[in-house]
């Protein structure tokens, strides 16, 4: 018996080995390792948040004009953010009878492309029917104006014709596509007297500079041009202040356009739109009544030039 213990004891040592050993065999150490060129995860820092930029505040609009006011529901006029009203030459193209399927766009691109702004004076109906436009419109930071539903002479209809059936109804149109009605309003054929616009209680935007572009006869880019950039007797002349008159509804005025603005701005013209315009000529002195057809020259501020013709 003693025997048989003793050889199981040698042979058990025999084959573990010492008794260190067999502990370690009993319970291996695990070697963790990190492929070559895949940094541990204790090693990835933190990925840092790229912040938000900081929105530019928006400018704001400073007039005593009770017309530019803020009002809900209806869109902002344009403040003078980099406009120097005292020493810039301004001008306002101001595009009327629209917005058209085809001429609109074109006109859009071409002032996009020459960093121009226009004010939009729009018929109901074609606003109704073409939304997209409108809105594109004010998208692209120009702005909207109404021109009646459509087209009637207005000093033949009676003050709630007016405000109901041409005004009101042409800027739920405008409001329809753009979420917004428009501040400013222009009567078809600049038919508007003092006494209704004073009852509107709207100041009634005409203009300055009309180059007949609706004619027939004027129907060709290079004659649009010359009306606009040189002017008429009939027609009027581009100065500082200006309102210049033109039809979005006609291809060849919108042909003409292109290098109107070209030439306009060699000749040191900035461009505003009318609310713009309407700021520059308080600035500058202007009475503002109820009709308002252009700005007082920078030059003449304080002392009232004559008027243009349109106004």
């Amino acid at each position: 018996m003693i025997l048989v213990v003793l050889v199981a004891s040698a042979f058990a040592a025999g084959c573990g080995g010492t008794g260190s050993a067999a502990k370690s065999s009993a319970a291996p150490t695990v070697i963790t390792t990190t492929p070559t060129g895949e940094p541990s995860a204790a090693a990835t820092p933190e990925p840092t948040a790229t912040p938000e930029p900081t929105p530019e505040p928006t400018p704001e609009v400073t007039t005593s004009l009770a017309q530019l006011q803020a009002k809900e529901g209806y869109m902002a006029p344009k403040s003078l953010d980099g406009i120097d009203p005292l020493n810039d030459k301004v001008v306002a193209l101001t595009f009327d009878d629209g917005p058209h399927p085809e001429n609109t766009p074109k006109l859009l691109d071409i002032l996009k492309e020459n960093d121009a702004v226009a004010t939009f004076f729009m018929v109901g109906t074609n606003a109704a029917e073409y939304p997209d436009i409108v809105k594109r419109v004010y998208d692209e930071g120009h702005e909207i104006g109404t021109h009646s539903w459509d087209h009637k002479d207005l000093m033949k209809l009676s003050l709630d014709e007016i405000m109901t059936n041409q005004y009101g109804k042409a800027n739920d149109a405008i409001e329809a596509a753009t979420g917004l009605r428009a501040l400013i309003d222009r009567p078809p054929y600049g038919s508007m007297s003092e006494d209704m616009a004073e009852q509107i209680g709207r100041e009634q935007i005409l203009w300055s500079v009309d180059p007949n572009d609706w004619k027939k006869e004027n129907r060709d880019p290079d004659t649009v041009y010359d009306h606009v950039v040189n002017g008429t007797p009939d027609g009027g002349y581009v100065q500082d202040g200006a309102i210049v008159l033109s039809h979005d509804i006609h291809a060849t005025t919108v042909d003409a356009y292109d290098r109107i603005i070209k030439a306009l701005k060699d000749e040191g013209y900035k461009f505003v739109t009318v609310t713009q315009m309407m700021q520059i000529a308080e600035i500058r002195g202007k009475d503002i009544e109820y009709r308002f057809g252009h700005a007082p020259i920078a030059a003449e501020s304080g002392s009232e030039s004559s008027a243009p013709a349109g106004e």
